[in-house]
């Protein structure tokens, strides 16, 4: 980098750090830290402002689906532009709206017929409660029965940062500080059967899991207005990959009681867990399905929840007004780029191209396998993971462990995340055969690097 390339850059670190606050950041060390400075991107490759590629392994926070200056998304993106950036959804619409909640309606599970705009995955989770409660009170009205107060979710889940959506939540350094803010859910453990918190084999903890959740659902039943979960996968909650059946087992279980089910697939959709959508896999056919963060193809905010016909003819006959809006609802460009990132989906054969890509990954990370402090090694879709332990294999806490081997990594070219004691890769789904390996060899090589002779 030349020496005036470097003092802008420098500058413009130092003046992050003055002005800005970041997400999700530990305030001190981040004062600290030299972080990348992105400048452009293209396919599934990052260069900063020194020039250096990295890999894109986490999708940008698992939003990037196709690549980065994806050519069809960014000629519907300029195509847009030169027609109009936004106009108000209320008391208006527009072609770029309707056509896109026409196709996800048809890509969709099958029940779902309504679809209500909004701008990131929170706002999509605010609405689906919101509107399950005004169902629900519908209905128990007619009944006779008292409405309902709260809702049922899992721990270690995450549903977004609105106060809604922490009362669903369950990831306690996220949620807790928050408590006397919320109305918290009724919760159940997470399937997580590598750490069962009965100590069962993984196929007896995913019964038992589901047991335990069924029978908090029946003691609350009059308390709550509907079950919110992250089908097959709890993402932010640690990249908890859920055994087969658990799924089926509670919505079947909310069918039964006369609960509202809520699939969050704002991070699960489009192909991330290898189909369309990962209650395909079971097939569950939620009343609310929530989308966003891919929607666009990576590109802008917007996310949908989508409802039954149940669902909307309960709140047109009482109240007859649904009272929640954004200023950004359906934004004509974020919709006409969304319906061409669906488009590309429907064409190209990425998700059948998922499982080869997968076992690639899976087959670099081999080694890994008797490493004495990496342990359960997982995938779903073209979600892969593992976990850092130390002494009696108990989560890895010392997370300055988890900093090096994000540095080391970054170095070598791939940008991570880690969450808490585990390391993943989310790669866009447009990853090639060589990419995929790439991250995962990458990832893997600075783990070992990273931990150095074994801890503990």
């Amino acid at each position: 980098m030349l020496p005036a390339e470097q003092e802008k850059r420098d500058l413009l670190v130092a003046a992050d750090r003055r002005s800005l606050w970041h997400p999700f950041a530990d305030l001190a060390k981040w004062e600290t830290e030299d972080p990348p400075v992105i400048l452009s991107g293209e396919g599934v490759w990052l260069t900063d402002m020194s020039g250096h590629r990295m890999l894109d392994g986490t999708a940008s926070l698992w939003v990037n689906l196709l690549g980065h200056r994806r050519p069809e998304l960014d000629r519907a993106l300029a195509l847009q532009a030169g027609l109009i950036a936004h106009s108000t959804f209320l008391g208006a619409t527009h072609d770029g709206a309707v056509l896109l909640g026409e196709k996800l309606l048809s890509l969709a599970p099958s029940g779902l017929s309504r679809v209500f705009y909004s701008d990131n995955g929170s706002t999509a989770v605010e609405i689906a409660m919101k509107l399950s409660y005004l169902a629900s009170r519908h209905r128990r009205k007619k009944e006779g029965r008292s409405p309902p107060s709260r809702f049922f979710s899992l721990e270690r889940g995450y549903h977004g940062d609105t106060l809604g959506a922490v009362g669903a939540g369950g990831i306690e350094r996220f949620h807790a500080v928050f408590g006397p803010l919320v109305r918290p859910s009724v919760t159940a453990p997470a399937p997580d059967c590598f750490r069962c918190p009965m100590g069962l084999f993984r196929q007896d903890c995913g019964l038992a899991c589901a047991s335990v959740a069924v029978r908090l659902m029946e003691e609350h039943r009059d308390e709550i207005a509907a079950v919110i979960l992250e089908p097959l996968l709890q993402a932010a909650g640690g990249m908890i990959v859920w055994p087969e059946g658990y799924l089926s087992r509670i919505a079947g279980a909310a069918k039964d009681l006369g609960l509202f089910l809520i699939a969050d697939e704002v991070a699960t959709g489009f192909g991330r867990t290898g189909t369309l959508f990962a209650c395909e896999q079971e097939g569950v056919r939620p009343d609310f399905l929530l989308a966003g963060k891919a929607l666009t193809g990576g590109y802008l905010p917007l996310a949908a929840t989508l409802v039954t016909e149940e669902i909307f003819e309960a709140v047109r006959e009482d109240p007859g007004v649904f009272y929640h809006g954004h200023s950004y609802t359906a934004n004509p460009l974020a919709c006409r780029v969304a319906l061409a990132a669906m488009e590309v989906l429907e064409r190209e054969p990425l998700l059948s191209a998922i499982p080869e890509k997968r076992a690639k990954m899976l087959e670099e990370w081999a080694p890994l396998t008797t490493h004495p402090n990496v342990a359960n090694i997982r995938s779903l879709g073209l979600v892969a993971a593992f976990d850092l332990v130390g002494p009696e294999g108990r989560p890895l806490t010392d997370f300055s462990v988890m900093g090096r081997i994000r540095d080391l990594a970054r170095r070598e070219g791939l940008l991570i995340r880690p969450l808490g004691p585990t390391l993943y890769l989310i790669p866009p789904l447009s990853t090639t055969l060589s990419e995929g390996t790439l991250m995962a060899r990458i990832l893997r090589k600075a783990t070992e690097e990273g931990l150095g002779t074994a801890i503990g």
